[in-house]
């Protein structure tokens, strides 16, 4: 007779959960019996805490392809998963906070959790016809809106209006939290609540032509927004707290703010060539001693700083001791692209994934080679996977 793994005593049952150190193997473990669920955590604490890279795919794919698997590169066993989520099909997707990525379709949008599949949803844009009137909305922004006709609408209807989202909490602990939605193109800013019925507009973009938001970011019960002249705070009503004129350190560079629990407000440059490429990476934190001014940082403690560029996304985490071998504290890990093949009428490219180490700025490639995509796929996503 074989065995009957399912009634293992309880105390071996959890001693062995806690040497899995995948968050995929953990779900397929604790699968085995009903029993089992029983007794072994949703969400155990012993895991490693890296996040995953979602690689890009194609929402416009034809009918009868396979349009629901979506990829994932885990960092901590440099595995690929597959996982099917229909959710996402002929949806676009940007911006990951709190284990959450948003989807859009047109001026719909909903906060996703691909690990268990959960959707929010938050107000369309359609009722916010606000937006639609203020300067220098296209017409196919307009068209998504219900505002014109769809006929009008000189591109697709699901072209994304909203650049980034930030959330105040994890809204699988905290239903109520604030969501901050950077619109396109220096539309400007949109605030609810989840389960809120409609988006409240905050002040209008500014009318000089120069004056762009670069990035976005959440800290410590404050939004923060940073252009090449100020930094704008508000707080979690939508009202604006503070502006303060600074500069940015570098003429030519991308700028991304960091989602942090820290109390400084960092930032992280993306040096660029004569050519337009992107080149070294270096980490400011802001100093309001004396002149307020952007400081160069080469240690930020345990804690690892992600970023995506091409979506805009940089957070930082501090894991503790729950990282595998081989990571380490005050590290910058970013994954981007570059161009492999340009045809006719499109770009082929990849994506590397490379590890700063801040302290002596070494420079190691992690992975490449996930596959080559074209510009009508999206762009590649850090996730950090969680079973809340």
């Amino acid at each position: 007779m074989e065995p009957d793994w399912s009634h293992l005593p309880k105390d071996i049952l959890l001693i062995v959960s806690e040497k899995i150190i995948s968050i995929v193997d953990y779900i397929r473990f604790r699968a085995v019996s009903t029993v089992w669920r029983s007794i072994l955590p949703p969400t155990p604490n012993h895991l490693p805490k890296l996040p995953w890279l979602m690689l890009p795919y194609d929402p416009n794919k034809s009918e009868g392809q396979d349009t629901s698997t979506r990829f994932f590169y885990d960092l901590t066993d440099s595995r690929i998963h597959n996982v099917p989520l229909p959710e996402t099909n002929k949806k676009e997707y940007y911006s990951s906070s709190h284990s959450h990525i948003t989807l859009t379709d047109g001026p719909d949008i909903s906060l996703f959790n691909p690990i268990t599949r959960k959707i929010i949803n938050l107000p369309s844009l359609k009722t916010s016809p606000a937006l639609a009137f203020r300067p220098f909305i296209p017409s196919y922004v307009r068209c998504q809106l219900g505002i014109w006709p769809f006929w009008h609408c000189s591109r697709k209807q699901t072209d994304p209006i909203i650049q980034k989202t930030l959330l105040s909490s994890d809204p699988s602990l905290y239903p109520n939290c604030v969501v901050m939605a950077l619109l396109k193109n220096n539309w400007g800013l949109a605030l609810c609540k989840i389960g809120d019925e409609r988006w409240t507009l905050l002040d209008e973009p500014p009318k000089q032509e120069d004056y762009t938001v670069i990035d976005a970011t959440y800290q410590n019960g404050l939004f923060y927004t940073v252009s090449r002249k100020d930094i704008k705070v508000y707080n979690l009503r939508g009202l604006r707290s503070e502006v303060v004129k600074i500069d940015l350190p570098l003429e030519q560079a991308e700028y991304h703010l960091v989602d942090s629990t820290s109390d400084e407000l960092l930032l992280v440059a993306q040096h660029l060539t004569p050519d337009n490429q992107r080149g070294d990476l270096t980490v400011y934190k802001l100093s309001k001693v004396g002149q307020p001014s952007w400081v160069k940082v080469t240690n930020i403690g345990q804690r690892m700083i992600f970023l995506c560029s091409d979506h805009k996304q940089c957070f930082s985490f501090q894991p503790g001791s729950l990282l595998t071998k081989g990571w380490a504290g005050n590290m910058l890990v970013s994954a981007s692209s570059s161009i492999l093949k340009q045809h006719k009428i499109s770009l082929e490219f990849e994506y590397v994934i490379k590890r700063v180490n801040l302290t002596n700025n070494e420079v190691d490639v992690i992975a490449t080679r996930f596959g080559s995509y074209y510009m009508s796929c999206t762009q590649a996503l850090w996730i950090i996977p969680s079973l809340r």
